[in-house]
């Protein structure tokens, strides 16, 4: 499914070495970890290569099989047997993997916001240990509003995950949208829990896939 980009797709987020911390608000991150406003990101993954292929997945119910009542690194499966070997063949191809993921409990679990930070950098860190292959990670942490109702321009359904990458975390090659794609399981359907990943798609212009189309044997 190809979508359309829309105007939204043309923003410049300005970063500097000065606006990236070692902290998320009050939690600390892991090693390799930083925070740049409401994103926490995983800068550099080793072996990572930048490329104009950009294979980009959501992770809660397209990667992973997580639960809302469980937290912890550990608290997580596999959603598909066939991901490790079809992540390693994207990679092997020259594509760059990429996750989109929000997560607004480190926002909202305000009294426990480093319990929610180690849970969800926890479970991205064991995924990818799991597949063994290196990815880059962007967690959207807001709540989708400012306190003065401004929409936060980095939680999906809105593309600015995607303009921090191909901004800054790409070294400058800009993504060829025809061989780029992206995979998330919100899709507005009627047992889907929200319509964000593909309306994340839209916003940047990319082609969408369901986990189950795309990674089925």
């Amino acid at each position: 499914m190809l979508c359309t980009p829309n105007k939204m797709a043309l923003a410049e987020i300005k970063l500097s070495v000065s606006d990236i911390k070692d902290m998320y608000k009050d939690a600390v991150l892991r090693p390799k970890w930083k925070a740049f406003q409401t994103v926490i990101f995983l800068e550099k993954d080793d072996g990572l290569q930048d490329s104009s292929k950009i294979a980009a997945f959501d992770f809660d119910g397209c990667l992973a099989n997580t639960s809302v009542k469980r937290t912890g690194p550990d608290a997580w499966s596999l959603m598909y047997p066939s991901i490790p070997d079809k992540l390693q063949s994207l990679y092997n191809d020259g594509y760059k993997l990429v996750i989109f993921t929000n997560e607004s409990n480190i926002d909202r679990w305000v009294k426990k916001r480093q319990v929610a930070v180690d849970s969800k950098i926890g479970r991205l860190t064991n995924f990818i240990n799991c597949v063994k292959v290196p990815i880059q990670v962007f967690i959207a942490c807001g709540l989708g509003k400012t306190r003065d109702g401004v929409p936060d321009a980095y939680r999906k359904p809105k593309p600015g995950m995607w303009h921090i990458m191909q901004q800054h975390f790409n070294s400058g090659i800009s993504a060829d949208m025809d061989q780029s794609f992206y995979v998330g399981d919100a899709a507005g359907r009627e047992k889907d829990h929200s319509d964000a990943d593909i309306k994340f798609a839209q916003a940047v212009g990319l082609k969408f896939y369901l986990p189950e189309e795309y990674f089925k044997p």
